[in-house]
């Protein structure tokens, strides 16, 4: 896989899937181990063309440098208009849209730009075949891409939102949401180790969709932090065999860090669309663009597999210093070499597709919330059965209520602010004896705050106490 800005007229970024499984929108692959479409090895579904082999197999058990490959599927414009197709190519290629050969070139010749024009009509689904195969001439360079133009429609890969492979469409999922909470104003020590108390807070993200190959069983789980200057990524790979070893960062294990600062949710990438590459072993982070001034990146070896600890700095996203309530475009990808050579096997995707690198429509939407859940120690018993909350006054993360349980029921706990409407109310069932209830208070403004809580048990009993005192400061 390569992604980098090639040949004239548009930002394109090469993809070397291997084996995809996207499935609805895109085009029906059919790979071959002849270079004449003949002896089908392996039929997926790619959700576009933008492949650079460097070298590497098109799917497993094929060879690398001699194989052929046809997508079919229809092309779905959005304006009525003459269209112009455009495939960059090292192989020999042809391309047939509704029934018109705009392009024939059926020769294992080098780079090559190769244009067609057909006239389309919006909204009008029109049949496409693209037919492609290499002989061994270019091994290291053998690509193909796909991308139109015309008056309205930029210069652009087709995505896979215009391309149909007649399959039943599925139902395009719900973006999932994960918040980032605010770190102390102190910041994040980037060293590999997730030790400070804001890694420990809140849930965990698991990533175990695999998008491309295999993984081998590859999964990870992330969580995300921000403070005033920057955004942190801490990420743990479970991975048992991590390999470095191609020139190529993302054929490497790695992840792979997707931002859309504005949350547009393109469908092609923007100034405002960041992909960070944070490769195991290594401390040198990488960016599409190029974009990493500040950037810092720690990773450390742990049993079965590698952490990635890495901070971005808000200046170098283009967002100045965002606060709580700042929506922004975000994918993980975890990329898997277990070959150890100079191809990658597999990729790890959190929401999105195998092509996130160039279209953020399928990211989540990730949401900068405010201070991160102080830890809460575990206080000392209640004296004389009488409960009470620690730490108080707090500051405003989180407090624990401690009580004793005289039989197995419930403890009710309600908290109003100083003018009496409810603030909080819980209700938990709880064993015998000392017992705890942790209550999240970021959101309460500072001030005094009352509390009384109420454990009835299952008998039919009942121990009431009276209202006590909360103080919250910020």
């Amino acid at each position: 896989m390569k992604r980098f800005a090639f040949i004239l007229t548009f930002l394109l970024i090469l993809w070397r899937p291997a084996f995809g499984q996207y499935s609805g929108y895109g085009l029906n692959g059919v790979y071959y181990t002849t270079i004449n479409l003949t002896s089908a090895a392996v039929t997926e579904n790619d959700p576009f063309i933008a492949f650079l082999w460097d070298g590497c197999q098109p799917e497993p058990g094929m060879s690398p440098t001699v194989f052929s490959a046809q997508w079919t599927g229809e092309v779905v414009p959005s304006y009525s208009e003459p269209y112009t197709f455009t495939v960059y190519v090292a192989g020999g290629v042809s391309l047939i849209v509704n029934n018109q050969v705009l392009i024939s070139s059926w020769t294992d010749g080098g780079n090559r730009q190769l244009t067609g024009n057909i006239t389309l009509t919006a909204g009008t689904p029109v049949s496409i075949v693209v037919d492609y195969f290499t002989n061994g001439g270019n091994a290291t360079a053998d690509h193909v891409q796909l991308g139109w133009q015309s008056t309205s429609q930029v210069a652009e890969l087709v995505p896979h939102q215009y391309l149909l492979t007649g399959a039943a469409l599925n139902p395009t999922p719900t973006p999932q949401t994960p918040s980032s909470c605010q770190s102390y104003a102190s910041g994040i020590t980037v060293n590999g180790t997730l030790a400070e108390w804001p890694w420990a807070t809140g849930g965990w993200n698991t990533v175990s969709r695999t998008v491309v190959g295999n993984v081998f069983g590859t999964t990870a789980a992330f969580k995300t932090l921000w403070d005033a200057s920057n955004f942190y990524l801490g990420v743990t790979v479970t991975d048992n065999q991590v390999n470095s070893g191609a020139s190529l960062v993302f054929d490497n294990s790695a992840v792979e860090l997707f931002l859309d600062t504005t949350d547009t949710r393109s469908v092609t990438t923007t100034t405002t669309d960041f992909q960070y590459f944070f490769p195991a072993g290594s401390p040198t982070p990488s960016e599409g663009q190029g974009r990493t001034t500040g950037v810092t990146l720690a990773t450390a070896t742990v049993p079965g597999g590698y952490v990635v600890e890495a901070s971005i700095p808000w200046s170098t996203l283009g967002l100045g210093s965002p606060g709580a309530g700042k929506v922004m475009g975000f994918d993980i990808g975890v990329d898997v070499n277990h070959n150890g050579g100079q191809c990658r096997d597999g990729q790890l995707i959190w929401n999105g597709g195998s092509d996130d690198y160039i279209d953020a429509g399928d990211y989540a939407q990730l949401s900068l919330t405010g201070p991160c859940p102080t830890p809460v120690s575990t206080p000392p018993g209640p004296v004389d059965n009488n409960p009470y909350v620690s730490p108080n006054p707090t500051d405003g993360g989180s407090v624990k209520f401690v009580y004793d349980m005289a039989e197995v029921g419930t403890a009710n706990i309600k908290v109003w602010n100083a003018w009496g409407n409810l603030a909080a109310t819980i209700a938990e069932p709880k064993g015998a004896g000392e017992q705890s209830t942790v209550l999240n208070v970021t959101g309460f403004a500072p001030g005094h705050y009352f509390y009384r809580i109420e454990l009835d048990y299952n008998s039919g009993k009942k121990d009431t106490f009276k209202t006590q005192v909360l103080a919250v400061k910020k």
